[in-house]
């Protein structure tokens, strides 16, 4: 196995050298605080006995995630605690799976861009990705008829993130049903990265039935949707409990167990989750409209399709430097973090823009005084 290396979007923002202010490429909701948290549920975890949580995660968690996700879904499977399995954050959750599934010489079929880890995990194991990249031309839309041409027999794993990291295009319930025949068809797993799922302020159809298919796996997290990015918990939900178990030995070696005081701050995260997510929801959609009065006020000189759903969508740049020249001086001098969207191997002049977060109208008035400041040496003619 090759050595992994900081994926690409750490190593810039590490490499900016920089105290960040604002972050205008959040890929998570707005937070709340623990006493709001604690408030919400009327809870106090002042008597919570600080040991090691259980390996699996405690089964009050467990059984809430099921719900969770059963919920999301419109759908009830014979699932129970067994069929969940915490982690600290996705990310962790990500390489257990590639770690317990994937050789080299396998295949997996992948949208491009996305999260950059679930590539370049895969080529560090000498996995070939088969890539299907994604259009602006196409309005970013997913099309499953591309994913199903690109599976053989050697594809042993298919990966969706719906909504979609950093376009902000889904597969809607019914593309859904034509991966997982594809899936089943190929007898491979199925990879659903549903972080940002809840995030669905437009009301649209994203449920999905992935879960009626032993050999799929889903992913949650505490940090997108419910922007609760400081607890560490993560999860994988699947009917294939021999799968679980080899999660679990592949955890052991990592981080063992999640935090006890994670895991109960996100059940009552998970319990009082409309609360969460419609006040997140509103947040996405205020400032998608904040958002569209800044491309108005700035005529010609940035371009975008909102986001479908999700939190995240690419913003084309039509200054006259490139993004990776001008973001850097961005966060120099107004401490505005903006990451160019190369990072995520996106080609052209584009950056991710993170929609999520209360001060979203704050930094977008820093990135206007950069604009204007700047304006006779950045923008075309």
């Amino acid at each position: 196995m090759e050595a992994l290396t900081l994926p690409a979007h750490i190593a810039y923002s590490q490499g900016l050298n920089t105290e960040i202010t604002f972050n205008l490429s959040n890929s998570c909701a707005q937070a709340l605080t623990v006493a709001q948290l604690c408030q919400l549920a009327d809870k106090d975890l002042a008597e919570l006995p600080l040991t090691y949580a259980p390996l699996s995660g405690s089964v009050a968690l467990r059984q809430e995630i099921v719900h969770f996700h059963q919920t999301l879904n419109r759908k009830s499977y014979p699932f129970d605690e067994s069929n969940v399995l915490t982690f600290c954050g996705a990310q962790e959750a990500l390489a257990a799976i590639y770690t317990s599934l994937l050789s080299p010489g396998d295949e997996i079929v992948v949208f491009t861009p996305n999260y950059p880890s679930l590539v370049t995990m895969a080529q560090a194991m000498g996995v070939k990705v088969n890539a299907i990249p994604l259009q602006v031309s196409g309005s970013w839309r997913m099309e499953t008829e591309q994913l199903v041409a690109k599976m053989n027999d050697n594809t042993r794993l298919i990966v969706i993130n719906s909504p979609h990291n950093p376009t902000g295009s889904i597969i809607d319930s019914e593309a859904a049903k034509q991966v997982l025949a594809s899936a089943k068809k190929h007898h491979c797993y199925l990879l659903a990265d549903d972080v940002t799922q809840a995030s669905n302020y437009n009301d649209l159809s994203l449920a999905h039935d992935y879960l009626s298919y032993e050999k799929s796996l889903v992913v949650g997290v505490m940090s997108k949707s419910f922007g609760l990015a400081g607890l560490r918990i993560g999860w994988v939900l699947s009917g294939d409990k021999s799968l679980l178990a080899k999660l679990l030995s592949v955890k052991a070696y990592g981080s063992i167990c999640t935090s006890a005081v994670d895991e109960q701050l996100a059940l009552m995260a998970l319990k009082y989750s409309d609360n969460i997510l419609a006040r997140n929801n509103r947040i996405i959609s205020d400032n998608i409209n904040h958002f569209q009065r800044f491309v108005d006020s700035n005529a010609g000189l940035f371009s975008w399709q909102p986001p479908q759903a999700g939190i995240m969508t690419l913003v084309s740049s039509h200054l006259e430097r490139p993004v990776s020249n001008w973001a850097p001086e961005l966060a120099r001098k107004y401490k505005v973090l903006l990451l160019p969207a190369n990072l995520f191997g996106v080609e052209g002049e584009y950056f991710r823009l993170g929609l999520g977060q209360l001060n979203f109208p704050r930094a977008l008035s820093l990135l206007q005084d950069f604009v204007d400041g700047d304006n006779s040496e950045h923008v075309k003619a």
